[in-house]
């Protein structure tokens, strides 16, 4: 991302500017809470990524994004940091919607973040950005000076526009780009710093959907992209009267199964969805007996879990076979 001589691009943990800007970051916390030293972002586990905002070359603020632990499905943002030569310039507030975008590229559907009373600032950039205050969550739940806050997080559909960039991201994963956007269909492409970042796809015929080009990129696999991707679009589905969703791998049936889905016979997938464009394609070059069939039913809206609004965990997350946290987030834009 790049304006008005701003970028701000993921890098690593260890990154030696990251590093400068969290010890100053934590030295300013120090003054302003001298009774709860900080400990200098100790603990990061796999899946958290950094952001560093750099203006004319030089390091001017960073924050980070961490999951929690499933089966929540939210992040929170970490260690925000804004250097005092680079404040009043909007940077802040571009780290914050870089984050929330970040977030949303993996599947998260709410941003949490924790600050405190002696941050008057912070808690306007947030509430003016929509967050809104939640009770403290752990491990800050008896904290009396921390004040916690969450923004849920839309997964924005895939447009026409995006048509050139969607196809071409499920072609780069190996998967089939026939039928993308096509009537009666509806895609998901997310983004973050580097680019298209992961994709999928629902094919609706009555209370039946058919889900494909579920895509991660490969730098991102390993974290639950995947997962709260699939069960977000899921969720949507099922408010909107889908009861059954099929589709169609042979490669990948383990990660299906722990997502819920079970084999069925290919002629009982075809036979719910004969007039999607995937069946379609796969009947008209002769390929769908060649493919294998998996099937999830979906409880009624009414019954379907609400994502990310289960009670955090304060353990960081185990990484997953297929497809992590600083303690502070910070002056100016939080703790």
């Amino acid at each position: 991302m790049t304006t008005s001589g701003l970028t701000i691009a993921e890098t690593v943990p260890d990154d030696p500017r990251v590093l400068r800007l969290v010890r100053d970051l934590d030295a300013d916390l120090a003054a302003r809470y001298p009774d709860e030293p900080c400990t200098g972002g100790a603990h990061l586990h796999p899946g958290i990524r950094f952001l560093l905002a750099e203006a004319g070359g030089e390091p001017v603020g960073c924050c980070a994004v961490q999951p929690f632990p499933a089966p929540d499905t939210a992040a929170e943002l970490k260690r925000m940091y804004v250097a005092p030569h680079g404040r009043g310039r909007g940077i802040a507030g571009r780290l914050l919607a870089e984050a929330e975008r970040t977030a949303v590229s993996v599947g998260h559907d709410e941003m949490r973040l924790e600050t405190a009373v002696h941050q008057p600032e912070a808690i306007a950039l947030y509430t003016r950005s929509g967050y809104t205050p939640v009770p403290n969550y752990p491990p800050y739940q008896h904290k009396t000076l921390s004040r916690c806050y969450a923004k849920h997080l839309p997964l924005p559909p895939a447009r026409a526009q995006d048509a050139d960039d969607l196809a071409a991201f499920v072609t780069g994963q190996g998967l089939s780009p026939q039928g993308i956007l096509a009537p009666g269909t509806r895609y998901w492409l997310t983004r973050d710093s580097a680019g298209p970042a992961a994709a999928l796809g629902l094919e609706r015929q009555e209370h039946c959907a058919l889900l494909r080009s579920v895509a991660v990129r490969p730098d991102l696999r390993g974290h639950g992209a995947a997962r709260r991707l699939v069960e977000r679009v899921l969720t949507q589905a099922a408010a909107q009267g889908v009861r059954t969703v099929y589709l169609f791998s042979t490669g990948a049936g383990p990660v299906w199964e722990r997502l819920g889905f079970r084999p069925v016979p290919v002629s009982e997938a075809a036979g719910a969805l004969s007039g999607t464009p995937q069946v379609r394609q796969y009947r008209g070059d002769g390929t769908l007996a060649d493919e294998a069939a998996w099937r999830r039913d979906l409880p009624d809206a009414g019954t379907h879990p609400a994502p990310g609004r289960r009670e955090p965990a304060a353990a960081p997350p185990d990484r997953s076979a297929v497809d992590g946290g600083a303690p502070h987030t910070a002056p100016v834009t939080g703790r």
